[in-house]
């Protein structure tokens, strides 16, 4: 699917977390294209069910080079394309409105890639974004099928990006 159609998802989503638990509000730790599922919902959507978002690895301006060239090899071909730096579906993304809670945005960087340093996957360039939290995670790449950009998810590699979460959802990080 498309990514506009998984932010469609995500609606059904949060309407039956707040319904299970009785809460006005979620919060939502979104990691990679996931990232990009959560912006597209809040413009859609709007944010009034929505407290705050951490996005880890993000390519929140897409992605490039060797990344974008493979993607639809190893991915689902719709939501490469849609995550292509050139893309119709980034630029909407990038132009509209942007969210007034609070998001943290943990990049990940250290390794080298053709276009410059990243993740691995996503450019470090490509993830950051302006008037948002950005907190970056020097880490390195142990081989092309394992990447810091999945190593973020690993609490023992990086334990900062588990206490960045934690620090986020319960306020303690600076906006």
């Amino acid at each position: 699917e498309n990514i506009d159609t998984y932010s469609v998802r995500l609606k059904e989503l949060i309407d039956s977390v707040k319904y299970y638990t009785g809460r006005p509000k979620v919060n939502i730790v979104a990691f990679s294209m996931g990232g990009l599922v959560t912006r597209r919902y809040l413009q859609v959507f709007g944010e009034n069910e929505v407290n705050k978002v951490v996005l880890i690895g993000t390519p929140n301006k897409g992605i490039v080079g060797e990344i974008s060239q493979y993607c639809p090899i190893i991915g689902e071909k719709r939501e490469c394309s849609d995550m292509n730096a050139d893309s119709l579906f980034i630029k909407k993304l990038n132009s509209g409105v942007q969210p007034s809670i609070p998001v943290h945005n943990i990049i990940g960087t250290g390794c080298v890639m053709e276009e410059g340093l990243g993740d691995g996957v996503v450019l470090e360039e490509k993830a950051k974004l302006d008037n948002f939290a950005n907190y970056f995670i020097n880490g390195s790449c142990e081989s092309t099928v394992k990447p810091l950009h999945l190593e973020l998810r690993d609490i023992e590699k990086y334990p900062e990006v588990y206490n960045i979460i934690i620090k986020a959802l319960n306020d303690t990080l600076p906006k």
